[in-house]
């Protein structure tokens, strides 16, 4: 079994209007995630968050949510070498605010395979609609519930 870990950023927004908004991409033509991505090496977790947040949306001023942190894994199938494996990815996320005024900019990185399609500032409700995977609206859920907690 092939392993590997991501790092990603739960961002979120305060809209005067609408209330929190967290920013879910959309992939590939089939599916809403996060910003997130694959460890370089001597990378921190932290430097990896905000390396893939700026190369996929371009956004480099967040507000890194202190002490939060939340993990999950899952497992895939994909081909490697021409055979097919199972993949175990460790996905580690964190929570961030940005400002209202935060201009997206969606970058393809060069040679990387993926394509983000879209983007969009989901309310609760919204996001748990359009997350595909079960572990992923947990922690959305823990992060909205950690957000209307402090404010």
């Amino acid at each position: 079994m092939v392993r590997e870990k991501s790092v990603g950023i739960i961002v979120y927004r305060k809209n005067p209007q609408e209330g929190v908004q967290y920013l879910a991409l959309y992939l590939r033509g089939d599916y809403w995630n996060f910003p997130k991505g694959h460890m370089e090496e001597g990378e921190s977790e932290i430097e990896t968050a905000q390396r893939e947040i700026y190369e996929e949306v371009g956004l480099k001023d967040l507000r890194f949510v202190e002490g939060w942190r939340q993990q999950t894994q899952f497992i895939y199938k994909e081909t490697h070498r021409e055979k097919p494996e199972l993949v175990r990815k460790d996905l580690v996320l964190y929570l961030a605010e940005a400002g209202m005024s935060a201009n997206i900019n969606l970058l393809v990185k060069e040679g990387s395979g993926e394509k983000i399609n879209g983007y969009a500032w989901l309310g609760i409700k919204m996001a748990l609609k359009y997350l595909k995977f079960k572990n992923l609206k947990e922690i959305i859920k823990e992060a909205d519930s950690y957000i209307n907690s402090i404010k």
